[in-house]
């Protein structure tokens, strides 16, 4: 009979199998190839077209799966068969091997804290700093992998597993060695201290002694909080599925305390607590990211670009992992720059501007790696050469290279360097048109805390003369809907950014909230009102209902946590005010009336 070892790595596995080993009657695999096989001969199988064109059934592919089973053993004699792979959980593939076999499958899996476990392989990869090791290390990978595939097998069909805990099989081998004899419905059988291991290729994976036991049992006692930090180690706790204890509730970190406040509008304590932890921890990426922010809030853009950027370590800011084999631009002059454009369609219209600082100031050619949507846009903004998309830019010539998000530090620019110019031509002359924007993509704006009623919108401008830049008339997201635009709204095609450039274009004004569009529109010159939360994006981050970013746009910033009638109060009052400007006094008295009323 075959049977199933797959646990969470470093969870005692070796251990397990070699105690699994001293039955006679008992053969335990070492790491097995078996699930890779089985699981590319079911991916071909479904996908190559013979299958359908010879009428081949699921029967036929399930003889098959059996046949490789039974052959892969077929030369031992042993009546009990362990095969060790990580695949097994799989809840498709569980299924799957039910279907081949004709009953539900068993697995016997080690499992162990988590946090034991991030740090015992990182002792055998001699890592130090636990934060840079998971960022880089397939270890690491391959340890969440194997965790979620087990926990998500589990919890669906626990009557198939039996788990063993890495501390219980070290202080009591015997209980646990009976657990899985109960399990398979095998008598028990007493167990040697004196253990032989089961042979396994550490070759194999690069890492020296990776499966090697100690001579005694006993339990290795890691000093999980020592070697992953203290951060790293409470973030670790918890996630026992296995344990009938209650979920581990951390406390509030101070990051997010100071994130609380932040959202709250009580910047003095959330940059009080910022301080604290730069103080205590003058390396963290993350205490530097936030500080970012309050340096930006105070004038300093340089300064808080800087801290911004430290970011990208944590993969807060910019594109993960954005690098190339030439160096970063940092003022050289007459040569070519690849500026590869980071973040949203928001983030790249505001930062193709820094395409004219480097043509103009430097003399450079600039080359912009970015969205193909957004070519037809990017071509006509002074200071760029050429366009070519993501996937091309480690094929062009170029002498260096920015992250267009961080072109700041090296342009050397402060708030008082910027230009608020239009640097994005209209297409046509204005019709009078009010373009409303209500939302952008509904699970990031939920992220931000910028999700506001659309009725809000709505009611607001409904006396104008309004066209939707709305793309798309329902946006669905697992908790968030977009609605669609109002029946009194024009809605013009939007499937093109080029078509939301002609939109705007008939616009005297744009109201919306912080999106492409916001961007779009101010970069474009037009009259732009922007909808932000109180912990507005960083580059808004400035006080004031003015940016130095863009000379047309003004901001209307939302004044309590969760209530948004404050900007959209003070956005219909300036609706009201612009009629008086264009239509005379006697308008805004009647229409002023109407709404006391």
């Amino acid at each position: 009979m075959i049977y199933y070892l797959s646990s969470i790595p470093r969870s005692g596995s070796t251990l397990l199998a070699s105690l699994l080993s001293q039955r006679s009657d008992t053969y335990v695999s070492p790491t097995s190839n078996l699930g890779e096989i089985l699981g590319a001969m079911t991916t071909t199988f479904l996908d190559d077209p013979s299958t359908g064109a010879g009428e081949c059934t699921d029967k036929e592919l399930f003889r098959m799966l059996n046949g490789t089973i039974e052959a892969k053993y077929s030369d031992r004699v042993e009546p009990i068969i362990f095969d060790k792979g990580r695949f097994w959980p799989g809840t498709k593939v569980m299924e799957t091997m039910r279907e081949a076999t004709g009953e539900p499958i068993k697995i016997v899996a080690t499992v162990r804290p988590m946090a034991e476990c991030v740090a015992s392989f990182m002792l055998v990869d001699g890592a130090t700093n636990a934060k840079q090791w998971m960022k880089k290390s397939p270890h690491f990978e391959h340890l969440m992998f194997s965790y979620d595939l087990i926990r998500t097998g589990y919890e669906k069909y626990p009557s198939q597993f039996c788990l063993i805990e890495y501390e219980n099989l070290v202080t009591n081998p015997q209980h646990e060695l009976d657990r899985v004899s109960a399990f398979l419905g095998v008598d028990t059988v007493a167990f040697n201290p004196v253990i032989e291991q089961v042979k396994e290729n550490d070759n194999a994976w690069g890492v020296k002694d990776l499966h090697k036991l100690n001579p005694k049992i006993e339990n290795q006692n890691i000093d999980a909080r020592k070697i992953l930090g203290h951060e790293m180690f409470e973030y670790f706790q918890g996630g026992n599925f296995w344990s009938d204890e209650p979920n581990y509730v951390s406390p509030p970190k101070p990051l997010d305390i100071s994130l609380e406040a932040g959202l709250h509008g009580n910047f003095t304590k959330a940059l009080e607590i910022l301080r604290e932890e730069e103080k205590l921890s003058p390396e963290c990426d993350r205490v530097a990211f936030n500080l970012g922010w309050y340096e930006m809030m105070k004038g300093n853009l340089q300064k808080g670009h800087r801290l911004l950027d430290r970011g990208r370590n944590e993969h807060l800011f910019g594109t993960p992992d954005i690098n190339f084999d030439r160096p970063c631009w940092n003022g050289q002059r007459d040569c070519t720059v690849l500026m590869e454009m980071e973040g949203g369609f928001g983030d790249q219209f505001h930062s193709i501007r820094f395409a004219k600082n480097l043509a103009s100031n430097y003399g450079c050619k600039v080359i912009i790696g970015g969205c193909l949507p957004l070519a037809p846009i990017m071509r006509q903004i002074e200071g760029v050469h050429s366009i070519v998309a993501h996937e091309g830019s480690r094929y062009v010539d170029f002498d260096y290279w920015i992250p267009s998000m961080s072109a700041i530090i090296p342009l050397g620019l402060e708030y008082s360097d910027l230009s608020g110019e239009s640097y994005i031509p209209r297409l046509c002359e204005p019709e009078d048109k009010v373009g409303v924007k209500w939302a952008g993509n509904p699970e990031f704006e939920h992220q931000q805390h910028r999700l506001f009623p659309a009725e809000l919108m709505f009611d607001t401008v409904k006396d104008e003369d309004c066209i939707s830049l709305q793309k798309g008339d329902l946006s669905k997201s697992e908790a968030h809907e977009i609605d669609p635009s109002p029946e009194w709204m024009e809605t013009p095609s939007l499937e093109t950014w080029m078509d939301t450039q002609k939109a705007i274009s008939r616009c005297d004004l744009v109201v919306t909230s912080c999106t492409g569009v916001a961007h779009l529109a101010g970069a474009m010159g037009v009259e732009t009102w922007v909808i932000i939360p109180i912990l507005p994006y960083y580059l808004w981050a400035l006080p004031g209902n003015k940016t130095p970013y863009y000379d047309s746009v003004k901001l209307y910033r939302q004044e309590k946590h969760g209530c948004w009638k404050a900007p959209f109060k003070n956005i219909k009052q300036d609706l009201i005010a612009r009629r008086v400007r264009k239509w005379g006094s006697n308008y805004g008295k009647i229409t002023q009336q109407f709404i006391e009323a």
